[in-house]
């Protein structure tokens, strides 16, 4: 089949039974009488324009990033959240595909052709093309609605570490030459650890090579004077193929280790090198010749060498108790299955979940006695109603039996003390949340994800403070992390400092963090910006998805702005409701910013899917009138939260008046 050129598909073409089309960033369904266009946000549509340029071929994430984000360094899990979008749109089943299909570890692959359309056909998509702006976001319905995500990595680095072997063996020479010694090393208190390079890999060397970095990082987690950079930044700039002292001055580290996995006669060679950021000195390096059935002994005693290296330039108190990367199992085969499902789960969608829930079940399978494939199980479970339409209550069900049994196996409830955090938020069993996320924070210190769910946590209860506290610990051990930064921009709009919000949500932006699964903080900074045509176009696009009326709209943006106007907007929007024109988390959202307590909460309570972000919004600067009405402190102990606050302390926000709970 002749390949389609770019200029005929960005004309328009037809997949399947829909008509495309990229300029105006909407799709059609060609089946339908009455349907009607469906918006795209552009890097979407230009992920779909991708995959129909290299027709059939499977596209890799570099050809993916050097075509739509031109070259820019961005996380993974832009990439992914581009494809699930598409598959919502398309009805896409990932396990039996009809569109997109994934090609583990690569890329992905359009199965159906593309047709460019008729000249006619493109001249009437052109003639009939929205008077809107093209450019304008598609919405996805919720208020403050998430779904986070975390990333994978990229690989990478080829060729750097031979040059720091060169540098190590010439300075080994000068000092057996008679030479004075170099000056001592620079102090290392930052460090950044890159995915070891596979080229030269294959098979069970590519799987060691995933997965060896994030091993030495998690055995180095606990050692508290040692700031370890996140995944998502140290990954995202490894595919960028910077220089490796370059990637060190851009994560603000003092130190890079890096390394590669080749396979030899004797099974697998590693070489690791510690290079110093500053002066692009290698401080510590070494080749460990290895039987691949020997990985278990290669990977504890590389994490124990570099710790090694790190004991003249932290107290003694910082390494003492650092654990081994023992990986709890000795059958090789199921180590192998591990990793993989270790890797699939990074890369978070529901496609990648699911394999990681095949692949730990198939460890644990061969290995009863595997503990760490049962936290792996737990995690994957966990983490699957946020992707998918599960009952969350099954899944998390599934995750507890894992966990009980990963804790027996261990006989300690520090090793699940994580994934029972994360529980305990989602289930909004608040004091259990609490004190599993100060376990595990304890445990693993450099840990983002823990920092930035724990901040979630704290925003729920109304603590936004410490929750802004805990998301810039997150920052800065993950400062590339796109929703991270997302993170900081909402508590920063729910604190009424709105420039900080703008800089933070622009920043995620430039990051990768696409605006078209939650344009709801958008819409919020808009209104209070006074950007009223703007917020307004947005909202309209809100209800165009889901075909709902927009005459709500600007009554209630009017509302906002003039109280006196605001009966007349909430007897609209209570018409609109009973009538289905605006769904329950909309006019949730709507209620409280035309300071609606009574209605707010009522409807709160009626959201089919409440999430902490829907609770958090209402602790925000705009929903201050709802919590001065008195019903605001029965629903907090409805909730409670009042509870949580007596055991881990009030926010400035609410106290204890007598009997009841009084909050501004």
């Amino acid at each position: 089949m002749l390949r389609a050129t770019a200029t005929s598909l960005d004309a328009g073409f037809l997949l399947a039974g829909w008509e495309v089309r990229p300029r105006h960033g909407t799709l059609l369904r060609r089946d339908g009488a009455n349907s009607a266009p469906i918006r795209l946000e552009p890097r979407v549509m230009a992920v779909l324009v991708c995959l129909a340029r290299h027709g059939g071929e499977v596209v890799t994430r570099d050809e993916f990033i050097a075509e739509v984000w031109d070259g820019r360094v961005v996380s993974d899990e832009a990439l992914s959240r581009c494809v699930s979008l598409l598959r919502a749109v398309f009805s896409d089943d990932s396990r039996e595909p009809r569109f997109i299909r994934t090609v583990a570890r690569i890329g992905y692959t359009l199965l159906q052709a593309p047709v460019p359309l008729a000249p006619t056909d493109a001249a009437a998509v052109t003639d009939s093309s929205p008077t809107s702006d093209p450019l304008s976001e598609p919405p996805t319905v919720g208020w403050f609605s998430r779904r986070h995500g975390r990333e994978r990595r990229r690989i990478f680095f080829a060729g750097a570490l031979c040059t720091g072997v060169a540098l190590t063996l010439a300075g080994v020479y000068s000092l057996r030459g008679g030479r004075a010694p170099a000056e001592a090393p620079p102090p290392v208190t930052r460090l950044a650890v890159l995915p070891f390079d596979t080229t030269n890999a294959r098979d069970f060397g590519r799987d060691v090579g995933a997965e060896l970095a994030d091993e030495i990082v998690d055995s180095l987690a606990s050692v508290e004077q040692l700031r370890i950079s996140g995944r998502t930044s140290t990954n995202a700039l490894a595919a960028s193929h910077a220089d490796i002292v370059e990637v060190g001055r851009r994560l603000g580290v003092d130190a890079v280790l890096h390394g590669t996995v080749a396979e030899s006669a004797e099974g697998l060679r590693i070489a690791v090198a510690l290079t110093a950021t500053s002066d692009a000195r290698v401080l510590w390096s070494k080749v460990y010749e290895r039987s691949a059935a020997d990985i278990f002994a290669v990977q504890s005693s590389i994490a124990s060498a570099v710790v090694r290296e790190l004991v003249g330039l932290l107290t003694p108190d910082g390494i003492a108790g650092v654990p081994s990367i023992e990986p709890g199992s000795r059958d090789l085969q199921a180590y192998q299955l591990y990793m993989r499902g270790a890797h699939q789960i990074r890369l978070r969608g529901e496609e990648s979940l699911r394999l990681a829930i095949d692949l730990f079940s198939a460890a644990a399978r061969r290995d009863p006695t595997y503990a760490r494939a049962q936290i792996g199980l737990a995690n994957a479970y966990a983490l699957l109603p946020s992707y998918s339409f599960e009952d969350p209550a099954d899944m998390y069900a599934l995750a507890d039996k894992a966990l009980v049994t990963a804790e027996r196996l261990t006989g300690t409830r520090s090793i699940s003390a994580g994934t029972r955090a994360y529980l305990g938020f989602m289930r909004w069993r608040w004091i259990d949340s609490e004190t599993a996320f100060r376990t595990a924070i304890a445990t693993e210190p450099n840990n983002p994800d823990l920092r930035q769910m724990y901040s979630q946590l704290l925003g729920a209860v109304g603590r936004l403070d410490a929750a802004l506290a805990q998301a810039h610990l997150a920052q800065e051990l993950d400062p590339l992390a796109p929703v991270v930064a997302d993170r900081i921009g909402i508590l920063h709009l729910e604190l009424g400092r709105d420039e900080d919000a703008a800089r933070d949500v622009a920043l995620g932006r430039e990051l990768g963090l696409e605006e078209v699964a939650y344009p709801e903080t958008k819409i919020l900074l808009e209104l209070h910006q006074h950007e009223d045509t703007e917020a307004a176009q947005a909202l309209r696009g809100l209800q165009s998805v889901v075909q709902r009326s927009n005459a709500w709209i600007d009554p209630t943006i009017d509302g906002y702005r003039h109280p006196s106007l605001r009966p007349a907007a909430i007897a609209l929007l209570d018409r609109a409701l009973q009538s289905g024109g605006i769904s329950a988390r909309l006019y949730f959202g709507a209620m409280v910013l035309l300071e609606s307590p009574e209605r707010a909460l009522r409807s709160f309570a009626t959201l089919a899917n409440r999430s902490a972000n829907d609770l958090e919004f209402l602790f925000s600067k705009d929903a201050t009138a709802v919590r001065r009405d008195p019903a605001f402190g029965q629903f907090v102990r409805t909730l409670g939260i009042d509870a949580y606050w007596d055991r881990f302390g009030w926010p400035g926000a609410c106290r204890r008046n007598g009997a009841g709970i009084e909050c501004r």
